[in-house]
């Protein structure tokens, strides 16, 4: 077998190592497009952190750095111990107005919140902007670009009435909602 064969067929081994995490973060991921008259108002891209999402994640991240056994192991206590504590909501966020590109429910642009099916509804405890030129989240987020401003949205799993938001099995909403746009998007908790 040929130097150039070999190093073809483990470039395709190791690509494909990586399709079941883009099958499963395709899967969480929901995308939105809001027009007005012939223009852009917002688009928006999020995935929820769900179960099966983190450990495809871990999965991926696991080979894309090389960890250890022991490291990914840890990586996936932290990950499942975050989804326990919250709703986390990774969002590529773009508007025209640059200014109005803030989802910093302190800055007044936008309602942020997510919906659990009886009308219950909580507003992000954090809200945290990422770093979108870091290489790891083009990585682990192929829709990350230039153009869109990306965020990190922890949501508390329970109301402030100590209900929970939803059950395994029902529907949650995350909504933006301001002047320039109303979005809505859904996913069923696993």
């Amino acid at each position: 077998m040929t130097a150039a064969l070999l190093a073809g067929l483990l470039s395709l081994a190791m690509g494909c190592a990586g399709a079941p995490y883009y099958d499963t973060q395709r899967e969480w991921t929901r995308r939105h497009e809001a027009y007005g008259v012939f223009e852009t108002q917002a688009y928006v891209r999020a995935t929820l952190k769900s179960e099966p999402f983190r450990r495809a994640y871990v999965r991926h991240y696991t080979n894309l750095f090389a960890l250890t056994q022991d490291q990914a192991a840890a990586l996936l206590e932290l990950e499942l111990d975050e989804h326990a504590q919250s709703h986390v909501v990774v969002c590529a966020f773009y508007t025209p107005d640059v200014g109005a590109n803030d989802l910093n429910p302190n800055r007044g642009f936008w309602e942020v919140r997510l919906e659990g099916p009886r009308g219950d509804y909580v507003h992000p405890h954090q809200v945290t902007r990422l770093k979108q030129r870091d290489p790891t989240f083009a990585a682990m987020y192929p829709y990350v670009s230039q153009q869109f401003t990306l965020y990190e949205l922890r949501f508390d799993r329970q109301t402030i009435e100590g209900r929970e938001l939803a059950k395994v099995g029902e529907r949650i909403d995350l909504v933006i909602a301001g002047a320039p746009a109303r979005i809505r998007m859904g996913w069923t908790l696993q």
